[in-house]
């Protein structure tokens, strides 16, 4: 079992990043699922946002589970996850996309017993490097009962 200081270890760690770019099809597609309006000029929809964060990152679900001792197989969960638009993002426009490895947390409930809960900041960012939006997922990790 991958113990609480396994875990916290991974605090700091850096994702190899890269470029992402909302296509036009996905925002239409995203704003098509949660019945908002169509797009005004090039604004993505601000949900565009975790789309950029999970393409961006530089690994895939896979990887980041395994970073943490875990694969799809033992049920990983997203919890709760929080975005902060600073500047709207725009439909076709590449950002640089980084994150790191900002919490780790052990927890214990009733019934769903041991589980970490993993939290990943992610910045989208301009060429210049200037954020647009920082999104940070919870993941969810279940444990084995010593």
């Amino acid at each position: 079992m991958v113990t609480e200081e396994d875990a916290r270890a991974r605090i700091g760690h850096l994702f190899p990043g890269g470029l992402a770019t909302i296509e036009p099809y996905a925002d239409w597609l995203l704003r098509d699922v949660v019945g908002s309006p169509p797009a005004r000029d090039d604004l993505a929809h601000p949900l565009a946002a975790f789309l950029l964060a999970t393409q961006g990152l530089g690994v895939d679900l896979d990887d980041l589970f395994a970073l943490f001792g875990t694969s799809a197989a033992d049920g990983p969960l997203l919890g709760e996850w929080t975005v902060d638009v600073i500047e709207p993002l725009r439909v076709g426009q590449a950002y640089l996309v980084s994150g790191e490895v900002a919490g780790a947390v052990r927890k214990r409930g009733s019934r769903a017993g041991v589980f970490d809960v993993v939290t990943i900041a992610v910045t989208i960012a301009d060429g210049s490097g200037r954020p647009h939006a920082i999104v940070r997922p919870a993941y969810v990790f279940p444990r084995s009962q010593p």
